[in-house]
């Protein structure tokens, strides 16, 4: 390990060791790995806690201007008049958005690693639980505003809670009030509150989960087989100052990406109102009728899908149930589904391959999702005929499970065994199906901006999807290749840190920057200019995750 600076000795000698006892604290020591090269994917959960955090603290400041009873007026004062206004209630919103695509990541990278199994039944639940909450209070929270969007989306919630037998106005009662404006954004407000609060009490419980079950080890690790329980060995280094370092370095980096994002999107000419982190205009505004009828883009699989079941004829009748039954099967089946899945996959097999329908439902899962968003957001409202609806459909299923059976059979006879030669000529297959695959999404992009059909939604997204999954094979093969080498007898292996004064030089520079852009707004009007400086506070914050990055390579060889 490189030599330790006189400063950092100076603060060991006069804070101690651990100066704030983190390393007493009854928590898992990881391995290396977790913290090196591609582990960040071992670390969504964390980055999800981190987004949830900054949530319940810039949710609290914007609780202190929102007034349910005239909702539209109070938002738009606190982002016109409100300092830093702008800049809390466009990040809220996107670190709202940045909290639901993590756990999606967080789930289907559990959900293909088999981490749903024994000892992690419970755990899995409440993980499931956590989505749909958080699906729950994003809704509540995008219709607070009270502006166009948010009455649509009520509106199209109001419905499927209706089309409920027996039940429906009970539920129209208890989600969405009295009936009146203020009823309806009081009810917003209170479920908001409540669900965030019920999202920090069952996370308590899913994190002490996951602390009793210990990490769930890579799959090498594990050998594939359930169950995969990680037991602490004594190479592995002590969470203070080893994963204390990386925590912050992961904070200040997805905290400045949720500052960054949103501040840089409000700052472009136009953006489309689905993705703008500002309200729409009012409903009262003429404008109004201009405006889509969007619904949360997290949610537009499941409005979309209330499109498919227009009836017509004698089932014309069936179009009052019409949302129920969208959302039952779209959205509660398939949430099931994932709750069940522990006591539906019982072998003890992790490997993906090992468990071709259970991966299959999941790539479906993900491809479904895709489709039925764009498809909402092109044709938001507009009926789709049961035939086309299959046409859509049908293809991605019998593709995914036929292409996952076929692979699996070809795993468990060990025809997938890598290999240097097969690396390669993987390699070069992915690369020249990612050429064509980058040209055919080319063509069709142009085809889609010219003349927009469900077609072309269809072709866009195939050839876009095996664009993707090409790029991402050849990367994976000349990483392994590399890997292979580089893990080779006959190649020596290189420390990993960077030196003393490569870090102390680079460390400067990103300093030096940092000062420099804290100067450049720290003069801005704080009312009129605030998304500039979230620009500027967004690229410190990464900065400084940088720098402490450099840190954790130089001083921990990490």
């Amino acid at each position: 390990m490189v030599e330790e600076s006189k400063i950092k000795k100076m603060i060991r000698n006069e804070f101690g060791e651990d100066p704030l006892k983190i390393d007493q604290l009854p928590l898992k020591r990881v391995p290396d790995y977790m913290r090196g090269k591609g582990g960040i994917l071992y670390w969504t959960g964390a980055m999800i806690s981190i987004a949830f955090v900054y949530q319940v603290v810039t949710g609290l400041f914007l609780l202190l201007y929102y007034n349910p009873a005239d909702a539209y007026a109070s938002t738009e004062y606190i982002i016109n008049n409100v300092p830093y206004g702008a800049l809390i209630s466009a990040t809220h919103l996107y670190g709202a958005y940045a909290m639901i695509v993590l756990i999606y990541v967080h789930m289907y990278r559990n959900y293909f690693h088999g981490a749903y199994k024994k000892p992690r039944q419970i755990q899995w639940i409440t993980g499931i639980l956590l989505l749909a909450i958080t699906l729950g209070v994003g809704f509540f929270g995008y219709s607070m505003p009270g502006d166009v969007l948010a009455y649509d989306a009520t509106d199209v919630g109001r419905g499927i809670a209706q089309s409920s037998p027996v039940i429906g106005n009970i539920l129209v009662a208890i989600v969405f009030g009295n009936g009146t404006t203020t009823g309806l954004f009081q009810r917003m407000l209170g479920w908001h509150i409540i669900l965030a609060a019920l999202i920090g009490l069952i996370f308590g419980l899913h994190f002490y989960l996951a602390e009793s079950n210990s990490i769930m080890p890579s799959l090498k690790e594990a050998k594939y087989r359930a169950p995969a329980i990680d037991k602490e060995k004594p190479e592995y280094k002590k969470w203070y100052p080893y994963n204390f370092a990386f925590m912050i370095q992961l904070g200040m980096m997805v905290v400045g990406l949720i500052i960054l994002i949103p501040s840089i999107i409000a700052l472009l000419p136009s953006v489309p109102s689905l993705f703008s982190p500002f309200p729409s205009v009012s409903p009262s505004s003429p404008l109004a009728l201009y405006v889509p009828a969007y619904p949360p883009w997290f949610l537009l699989f499941v409005y979309k899908a209330v499109d498919f079941f227009d009836f017509t004829g004698s089932l014309a009748p069936l179009n009052a149930y019409g949302g129920l039954i969208a959302s039952t099967v779209f959205g509660v089946i398939p949430l099931l589904y994932f709750v069940f899945v522990p006591f539906i996959d019982r072998s003890n097999d992790l490997h993906p391959l090992s468990r071709p329908i259970i991966t299959s439902f999941g790539i479906l899962g993900i491809i479904y999702m895709a489709i039925l968003s764009a498809w909402g957001a092109l044709t938001p409202g507009v009926p789709i005929p049961p035939m086309e609806v299959l046409a859509v459909l049908v293809p991605p299923f019998v593709v995914v499970v036929g292409g996952m059976i076929i692979l699996s059979r070809l795993y468990r006879n060990g025809k997938l065994n890598v290999t240097s030669q097969k690396l390669i000529a993987s390699f070069v297959i992915f690369l020249l199906i990612l050429t064509f695959s980058m040209i055919s999404f080319a063509e069709n992009i142009s085809a889609f901006l010219y003349h927009t059909s469900v077609l072309n939604v269809i072709t866009t997204f195939f050839t876009g999807g095996v664009t993707v999954f090409a790029a991402v094979g050849t990367m994976k093969s000349a990483d392994y290749y590399t890997d292979m080498e580089r893990n080779s007898p006959k190649v020596t292996k290189q420390r990993k840190g960077m030196s003393v004064n490569a870090a102390v030089i680079s460390s400067a520079v990103l300093v030096i920057i940092s000062i420099a852009i804290l100067v450049l707004i720290a003069g801005l009007n704080p009312i009129t200019q605030s998304m500039v400086f979230g620009v500027g506070l967004g690229t410190d914050l990464i900065l400084a995750g940088i720098v402490l990055r450099i840190y954790r390579m130089t001083f921990y060889n990490e």
